[in-house]
């Protein structure tokens, strides 16, 4: 109950902070000012009208994990609209048109008034929540109206609240969970001795995303011609430090393409990453197939490509692992078969644990490892087929969860 009243109170005097916060900061004005118009933009859909599925997920990552999940409910449910809610910004922005959604908008803050009045609103049949995502008044609100919810692609780790003496209060909201479809087997032993025993252990929905992106047409133009055929090394959603680490890249010629996809494409993280390339550079915006095609990198400073670039890398880069829990999408290059280098900080991601273990992913701490691995795979042919072989089948033999979560599902709907 004391925890209760106290998450209450950080909740209202959190959002009171982000308000005042917002003048300082574009992501946090978008984040309220999205939230502004969230109400007015669910009564414009008709949330109140037919039955609907809601997918909340906090950004883009579980974004990509939801999303096969979304075209699979929408075969298996058809009667049915959908509703994806975005905790951040950075997912809000770049889906807020998703086609196959009926409506995709912020998820309003999680005070009970908001929650009562996005309930009440809304005509919700079932509630899917994407990976970490466990609102207490929003589970609660779901409860009382008895609508099912439904946990998918989640972890769960022994070092978590849940699992604490402090986290009794917590356990109650995964105790009334519908259905966990967990990611692997310590996730479900982690539940089932805390009394949760509604548990499958279905694998990662984002697998199947990704083996979609494959079999789909990944030509680009741009990639065609400045590639011409060569050994193309990508570096994908990168950070200023990623760039740091791999500068020296950026000071040697070679015939091997260098492709530099930052994770954020502002005109300062640009414009810092240009002062870094001594080498003859264009940028996607700008490609010119006269002027650019000899030359040795490319800056993709839009945003959308990445997933279709990687299918002309001979091997890649992935970004965010020099920090903890920010490593980002491993799993789009490594579908296509190829290595994969990543930085420190991969513990957290399943993928990449096992992909390390096994050989088809590189991990280093800093500038001279990653030259060292970057020199290593540039020259082996061999050792880039078989790290790439490992990583291919890793996504093969993987994929299935999203049929198998709808599969039960519609056992009880």
């Amino acid at each position: 109950m004391i925890l209760k009243l106290i998450y209450n109170i950080i909740i209202v005097v959190s959002y009171s902070i982000l308000r005042a916060l917002r003048l300082f900061s574009k992501k946090i004005d978008l984040f309220i000012g999205g939230r502004d118009e969230t109400f007015k933009l669910l009564k414009s859909k008709s949330l109140d009208k037919g039955e609907w599925i809601w997918f909340h997920v906090a950004s883009l990552g579980e974004f990509e994990q939801a999303q096969p999940l979304i075209l699979e409910c929408k075969k298996s449910f058809p009667k049915y609209n959908v509703l994806v809610t975005f905790f951040s910004p950075s997912g809000y922005e770049i889906k807020k048109n998703f086609s196959a959604a009926d409506c995709v908008s912020y998820l309003p803050w999680d005070s009970i008034w908001n929650v009562n009045r996005f309930l009440g609103l809304c005509n919700i049949k079932f509630a899917i929540f994407i990976k970490y995502e466990f609102w207490p008044n929003y589970f609660k609100g779901l409860f009382k109206r008895k609508i099912p919810i439904y946990s998918v692609s989640s972890i769960f780790r022994p070092k978590q609240f849940f699992f604490k003496w402090y986290g009794v209060e917590f356990r109650k909201l995964l105790q009334g969970v519908t259905h966990f479809f967990v990611q692997n087997e310590l996730s479900k032993k982690l539940l089932n001795e805390i009394g949760i025993e509604q548990v499958t252990v279905s694998g990662d929905t984002r697998i199947d995303r990704v083996y979609e992106i494959v079999k789909q047409e990944n030509k680009l133009e741009i990639m065609e011609d400045f590639t011409s055929g060569a050994n193309c090394f990508v570096a994908g959603s990168t950070w200023p430090d990623d760039h740091d680490l791999i500068e020296n890249l950026f000071e040697k010629k070679s015939s091997l393409k260098l492709v530099i996809a930052p994770h954020m494409v502002s005109t300062k993280i640009i414009k810092s990453l240009e002062k870094k390339i001594k080498l003859p550079y264009t940028k996607w915006s700008k490609y010119d197939k006269l002027k650019d095609g000899k030359k040795q990198v490319l800056i993709v400073d839009t945003i959308g490509e990445l997933g279709k670039i990687y299918s002309y890398a001979s091997f890649a880069y992935v970004g965010g692992g020099l920090k903890k829990k920010s490593l980002h999408n491993t799993l789009e290059p490594a579908a296509f078969s190829i290595p994969v280098i990543i930085g420190p900080y991969f513990k957290s991601f399943q993928e990449a644990e096992t992909l390390v273990n096994l050989g088809g992913f590189f991990s280093v701490k800093n500038k001279s490892e990653l030259t060292n691995i970057y020199n290593y795979l540039s020259f082996n042919d061999e050792v880039r087929k078989n790290a790439g072989i490992i990583n291919g089948k890793y996504v093969s033999n993987s994929i299935g969860a999203s049929f198998r979560i709808v599969n039960k599902i519609k056992e009880t709907h």
